[in-house]
């Protein structure tokens, strides 16, 4: 039989088709248990146990929930915490000239370099075609910052660069990236001037894995090496930027210059919640820009984020010795009698503190990280087997696939609209979203831990 050739093939059926070639016992699919019938009644004398909730009949009610729901969660918006001094300097670069690369481009990369050839002026957060393999420029102009003692030093630092990403600054190479949502960034001290400098990033797309030929990638083969799902951001063009999720490419988060001390600063922070031990563990990661290890000591504060509390205040942990070159790991135990568990209707949220301070015991950086007390298991021991639990409690999710509006407010920066949709999943009575198949800015799960959304990617 002649197959027709604009058919897909279904990869994962011809896998399952093939099978392992092993033996083993025919799958069964297993039946629900018996259960007695039990029939509650919806009289509204209470007898059933649970009012049914009323449904919004007009847009005027919904307004009216939204707005209710809005005004109980306020609270757990709140930031109670005391103010963490900030040692550093970020300037983020939002305007850029960016153009698609040309085969004069191809001869001579020192044209995009010097700013030859027809730009358009862009703001990133920014997103768009071409689809396939393509390759298009961005560059701007920036002032080097200026570094209050000598050794500081400056970093630039992208969120997130869709797909494939090469950095230059003044002409000098520093570095390539490749993956849509991971943030990465550069030491770019020893290449500024004093005066201007220049950035120029050049942006490579793919087609992605096993092909996505409805795209039409302009003519190109349809298959590549770009990993990648669905559920982007999309952009503003109705031929394939409305569409569902094209696999897009540009600075499609900040970017951002920073000054930080050196040779040590804080690099990341990562809180661990223990609450069957009424206690919570601090991953904490210290960089060392030079190549000899450098003493100093670190100390850790836990308050309340959302809700008036201080669980301990100026705890120094324990560090080995001198600290040696690049990241450096720490992990310090944090007691929490008594904490507030984090539930989806009471959000209550921590906040770690940490501050580094150098041999002489002045303070170099400091960092903080918000967490919820909670414990979310997967049960595979009990009958039946596979039954979720949070904090203890027996429950069931109730969510949806995001289809990238969160993403989209997050590029905007309209956080009242982010946290309204998070609210409106509430109010269809979902506990969690599934972030489908990718990876989100950090905002997006922020929001949903101070709102009381579960999340899954």
């Amino acid at each position: 039989m002649k197959q027709d050739a604009n058919r897909h093939t279904d990869v994962f059926a011809e896998i399952a088709a093939r099978g392992s070639g092993r033996a083993r016992e025919p799958l069964v699919t297993p039946g629900p248990p018996p259960l007695p019938d039990t029939v509650l009644p919806l009289n509204g004398d209470g007898a059933a146990g649970f009012a049914p909730r009323a449904v919004a009949a007009s847009g005027e009610a919904f307004s009216r929930e939204l707005k209710a729901l809005r005004d109980r969660m306020a609270p757990f918006l709140e930031d109670l915490a005391p103010e963490l001094e900030n040692r550093r300097r970020r300037e983020e670069l939002a305007v850029f000239d960016w153009r698609e690369e040309t085969g004069a481009d191809r001869q001579d990369f020192g044209r995009v370099a010097r700013g030859e050839g027809e730009w358009e002026r862009v703001t990133v957060p920014h997103y768009g075609g071409p689809l396939g393999r393509a390759v298009a420029y961005y560059r701007t102009e920036f002032a080097a910052p200026d570094r209050r003692a000598g050794d500081e030093r400056v970093y630039l630092r992208f969120k997130g660069a869709d797909y494939k990403a090469y950095a230059f600054v003044n002409g000098a190479y520093l570095g390539s990236h490749e993956g849509f949502f991971a943030p990465f960034e550069f030491d770019i001290s020893d290449v500024l001037h004093d005066g201007g400098n220049v950035l120029t990033v050049k942006v490579e797309n793919d087609a992605v894995c096993q092909g996505n030929p409805p795209w039409g990638c302009r003519g190109e083969p349809p298959e590549g090496d770009k990993i990648y799902a669905a559920t982007g951001p999309g952009y503003d063009d109705p031929e394939v930027g409305w569409h569902h999720c094209p696999p897009g490419m540009g600075l499609y988060q900040a970017v951002i210059l920073e000054t930080r001390p050196a040779p040590l600063f804080i690099h990341d922070l990562f809180v661990r919640p223990l609450p069957d031990e009424a206690a919570a563990e601090a991953w904490i990661e210290v960089w060392n820009c030079d190549a000899d290890r450098h003493p100093g000591r670190v100390t850790l504060s836990v308050y309340g984020q959302n809700f008036k509390a201080a669980v301990c205040e100026n705890v120094e942990a324990a560090v080995p010795g001198p600290l040696g070159p690049r990241v450096n790991y720490l992990r310090c135990r944090i007691d929490m009698p008594g904490h507030r568990t984090w539930e989806p209707d009471t959000p209550w949220l921590y906040q770690l503190q940490v501050t580094l301070l150098d041999g002489a015991g002045k303070t170099v950086d400091t960092a903080r990280r918000q967490f919820g007390m909670r414990a979310f298991v997967l049960d595979e021991t009990g009958s039946p087997k596979g039954r979720l639990f949070l904090n203890g409690r027996s429950i069931r999710l109730r969510g949806a696939n995001t289809m990238g509006h969160e993403q989209v407010a997050v590029m905007r920066r309209d956080w009242k609209q982010l946290h309204d949709d998070i609210l409106i999943a509430k109010l269809c009575n979902m506990n969690f979203w599934r972030l489908t198949q990718r990876p989100v800015q950090d905002e997006v799960y922020e929001a949903c831990d101070r709102l009381g959304l579960m999340t899954q990617t």
